[in-house]
């Protein structure tokens, strides 16, 4: 089973640079963590010493501030075998992240949520960076966006949402 593969069709933040943080993946607290593509943190405040490089943590259910890990895939060992499948972003790197806007499509393959999205599932956030894959809303928790189709592009199959 391979890493997520995130994909952005039609995101705000590719027009406005605004809308794309720089952060470091703190994971839930302090100790520097790789984290996959295709995930959600919860974005704080600078980092000590940094300009531009956000400490962000696993979001909580109810986190408003929050973004999409989304690094560019760039591998630099030329040994083995390297695909998207295979990236992740390492331990006490600064990464990429978007905030979503409403009416923002993005894709991720299914190692991004926590289960297997159907196309009318909601994908809402929880105490963990991989979407919450629900047939509805929970009470109290942040919906990020509703499943609205699924593509198999070559050997990736992705799930299409779109950002309420």
């Amino acid at each position: 089973m391979g890493k997520a593969i995130v994909r952005l069709d039609s995101v705000a933040a590719t027009k406005n640079p605004t809308l794309i943080k720089s952060v470091k993946y703190m994971g839930t607290g302090s100790t520097a963590t790789a984290i996959e593509n295709g995930n959600f943190v919860a974005i704080g405040g600078l980092m000590t010493g940094e300009r531009e490089a956000h400490k962000a943590t696993t979001p909580a259910v109810d986190s408003t501030y929050f973004g999409l890990v989304c690094t560019p895939e760039v591998e630099y060992d030329e040994v083995g075998y390297h695909d998207l499948d295979t990236f992740s972003n390492p331990a006490d790197t600064v990464l990429r992240t978007i905030i979503l806007q409403k009416g923002d499509i993005f894709s991720a393959t299914a190692e991004a949520f926590d289960t297997t999205p159907v196309v009318g599932n909601v994908v809402e956030l929880q105490a963990g960076t991989k979407g919450k894959v629900v047939s509805t809303l929970t009470s109290g928790s942040t919906q990020v966006g509703k499943v609205i189709e699924i593509e198999t592009v070559g050997r990736f199959t992705y799930y299409v949402v779109e950002v309420q």
